[in-house]
């Protein structure tokens, strides 16, 4: 299904195809239905969850939340995803981050590109919690993104900065280093191309980001993650979603 060894080398990897295109095109259609609930405004910024329903909001990328009662989603998507989970990170060893299972639409725009890692080891709101540098060594989570139409670069396939995986990374001056981030991952990353029915499979502290869609037609993906055990349990004591 994923070539483990690929994962391991570069920190990301498409899988093959596994998933049905008609389900995944009637996914499309549904979430086209569902309103923002995050995202990143073209001129404001950044845009919460109380100031999402706005009108006329000019979006460069935003995030619907997954509707729960999915039956494809919940009986084929999900199963597979975590037959994964199970294998990398250990079987009752993980669990979902209910909090962050969304449908990212990734709008026509050319906003700048903001690599990152996913959560546990980056916290914007608590840059000096650093799981990876006191919990056991090892995967803390994989994030899954499933495309509802197929990912090219034309319409913003996701970056990855290859092996920046193997690495554990200081984000206490992050902030601060934001232009020498974005430098660097301009100068190194890729963008592999997942077609509909595959869907990609990368560590959270594989530096990656949204890129820009440059044609007329939003690209959206379903987006879950698997978080090891342990940080988890960090992440309810701190508070982190």
């Amino acid at each position: 299904m994923i070539d483990k060894f690929s994962l391991e080398r570069d920190g990301f990897v498409v899988s093959e195809k596994v998933f049905s295109e008609d389900e995944l095109r009637s996914l499309n259609n549904l979430a086209s239905t569902i309103v923002p609930y995050i995202g990143m405004c073209k001129r404001k910024g950044w845009i919460n969850n109380n100031e999402a329903h706005l009108p006329d909001i000019d979006w460069a990328y935003y995030w619907s939340e997954t509707p729960d009662h999915n039956t494809y989603i919940n009986e084929t998507i999900l199963p597979v995803l975590a037959s994964i989970c199970d294998d990398l990170l250990g079987v009752d060893n993980w669990g979902w981050q209910m909090t962050n299972r969304y449908i990212i639409s990734n709008c026509q725009h050319d906003y700048p590109v903001y690599p990152h890692f996913d959560a546990p080891y980056l916290w914007p709101q608590k840059l000096d919690v650093q799981m990876a540098k006191y919990l056991e060594k090892g995967v803390l989570s994989l994030t899954f993104m499933i495309p509802l139409m197929e990912f090219v670069p034309e319409n913003g396939a996701t970056g990855f900065v290859p092996g920046t995986h193997n690495y554990i990374h200081d984000t206490i001056d992050w902030n601060e280093s934001q232009l020498h981030r974005q430098t660097f991952f301009n100068d190194n990353c890729v963008q592999p191309e997942v077609p509909l029915g595959s869907f990609s499979c990368f560590y959270g502290n594989c530096l990656h980001s949204v890129m820009s869609n440059k044609t007329d037609v939003i690209r959206r993906g379903i987006i879950f993650r698997g978080i090891r055990n342990d940080a988890l349990a960090e992440m309810s004591k701190f508070g982190l979603g």
